[in-house]
């Protein structure tokens, strides 16, 4: 027996494929092509998916396949079979196994097998890129004073820890599965336990650091975090049955309740997070610094985008989140319908509510009333560009959407009313007669001077000013530039039609602008 023993743990170990670190790290990528997601908050670049299959070195019909059926995209055998067993290594160990077990050595066999395959499961899990000691996760090199990573090296381990689930839950149990069903198919008690004991330490040290992830701190702002959080709990949701499907046991109820437990946590960071986010936003000072050109404010930015990275994980948002109360909760309007939305949409309703509240704030900072308005209304066009994905429109509901658009309306209708009132006057000819009446012959021509006057002032400063304002949406910068011209173009050209005569001999002298002219300092607004 203790020949057997020896022979049965060379064998085990000279029959798994070993490949150099480097090189069995590089062949995992290549094959498995880990999906690169990127939370960055000064863009939203394409997402690629990543799945998995799990195959079996067993020859069909000779033992149970565990496959868990999560993914759908092939997987190169070749390069991912290199931690299992030789197939050939399996049907000698089987050999043996069933001599140990008739000869009652099943104890020591099933400790050699547990604590090979562990190590050997274990190297695995740090080649796939899981640190397994917590002092290394934050990278003293990278890491402050403080103990806190970069936003960086965290979604970096984020990235890692998720392809590392994937890849033991969907490749790495399976196969193990079925490598004990061929070796120790002959005794399911057996089985069982040996694949206990080779996998429990692994899956649960998976579990671990993903549980220490949800307490790093970050350099960056700490709700960054939360669609890496949200996405770590969704994986984990889609692989859980798979891990209860596999395991059984004794080892089944302890790595179940690990990630259970996990995945509260998950839930508690990421949802405090999201309050903190609401609450800090909703104490901000108006910002010393205003935007001098009217330009959209990056608070605005800041929450749309992150509105627009959360919203793929509203069904786990609403599973996770407190319910919270409406700024208007409980006054009464419309008290029925409000109960009817869900945790998601109350929380994107109450970020934006707040949102316009301090994009009102900081608009009190310009004495120009002309460019509060511009200032209000690009804030509010970005809001609507935001909430226009079907996604998040569907969050909103149609008449939140709706209120947005008639608000940008009535900033835009307020911005001409204050900027083009005084130039529209002077090319009305409404007053002429009781100017007539009151100065006597030759008044009309005094009109018209002095009405052209006026105008070349009121546009010339209007020109030179607005020119420098910013209106960043192009189809709301085109709006306004239409609406303009179809306004002011039409009543000067009316103007000049009927009181032109009335300027004398030299006409030039008090028309400064040409129609022309007029319409391309028009289309020169707005650029910043």
């Amino acid at each position: 027996m203790v020949h057997l023993e020896d022979d049965f743990r060379q064998v085990l170990t000279s029959g798994t494929y070993l490949y150099p670190p480097n090189s069995l790290q590089e062949s995992l990528h290549d094959c498995i092509a880990p999906f690169m997601r990127s939370f960055s908050f000064s863009s939203i670049p394409n997402l690629e998916d990543l799945s998995f299959s799990s195959f079996s070195t067993s020859p069909s019909g000779e033992s149970r396949s565990y496959g868990t059926g999560y993914s759908s995209g092939p997987v190169c055998m070749e390069k991912v079979h290199m931690y299992l067993i030789d197939p050939e290594a399996s049907i000698y160990l089987k050999e043996i196994a069933e001599l140990m077990i008739l000869a009652g050595h099943a104890p020591n066999m099933c400790r050699d097998y547990g604590e090979t395959r562990h190590n050997m499961l274990m190297q695995c899990l740090s080649l796939l890129g899981v640190q397994i000691e917590q002092k290394s996760h934050n990278n003293q090199a990278e890491a402050t004073a403080n103990g806190a990573c970069s936003m960086q090296l965290y979604e970096k381990n984020q990235k890692m820890w998720i392809q590392a689930l994937r890849v033991v839950v969907s490749i790495v149990l399976p196969e193990e599965r079925d490598a004990c069903a061929q070796i120790f198919g002959c005794d399911r008690k057996v089985e069982e336990d040996c694949f206990a004991r080779a996998t429990t330490g692994c899956t649960g040290q998976l579990l671990a650091v993903g549980s220490m992830m949800t307490n790093v701190k970050v350099n960056d702002q700490q709700y960054h975090k939360v669609p890496l959080l949200l996405q770590m709990h969704e994986e984990l949701v889609k692989l859980q049955p798979s891990i209860n499907v596999l395991m059984s046991g004794d080892a089944k109820g302890v790595i179940s309740e690990q990630a259970s437990l996990l995945l509260d946590k998950l839930g508690e960071e990421a949802s405090s997070l999201l309050l903190e986010f609401l609450n800090v936003y909703s104490n901000l000072k108006p910002c010393q610094h205003k935007v001098l050109d009217g330009d959209i404010l990056p608070l605005t930015r800041h929450v749309i985008i992150f509105i627009e990275l959360l919203v793929e994980y509203n069904d786990t948002i609403n599973h996770i989140l407190p319910r919270v109360e409406d700024d208007d909760e409980g006054k009464g309007k419309e008290q029925s319908t409000k109960r009817t939305k869900s945790r998601w949409e109350r929380y994107v309703l109450m970020l934006l509510a707040r949102l316009q509240l301090k994009v009102e704030e900081n608009a009190e900072s310009y004495e120009d009333e002309r460019m509060r308005y511009i200032f209000l209304m690009n804030n509010a066009m970005h809001v609507v560009k935001g909430s226009g994905s079907p996604d998040l429109s569907m969050s909103m509901g149609n008449d939140n959407h709706q209120q947005l658009v008639i608000r940008v309306e009535q900033y835009a209708t307020a911005y001409l009313r204050a900027s083009w009132t005084e130039a529209l006057l002077q090319l009305s000819d409404h007053g002429v007669s009781k100017y007539s009446v009151n100065f006597g012959p030759g008044s009309v021509s005094q009109w018209m001077r002095k009405s052209m006057k006026n105008f070349n002032s009121a546009f010339g400063e209007i020109s030179r000013v607005q020119t420098t304002w910013k209106v960043p949406n192009p189809q709301l910068r085109q709006h306004l530039r239409l609406i303009i011209l179809q306004q002011v173009l039409n009543a000067y050209r009316t103007l000049l039609g009927r009181y032109d005569c009335c300027l004398g001999k030299n006409p030039s002298k008090y028309i400064k602008y040409t129609p022309d002219d007029i319409e391309n300092h028009v289309l020169d607004l707005f650029e910043g």
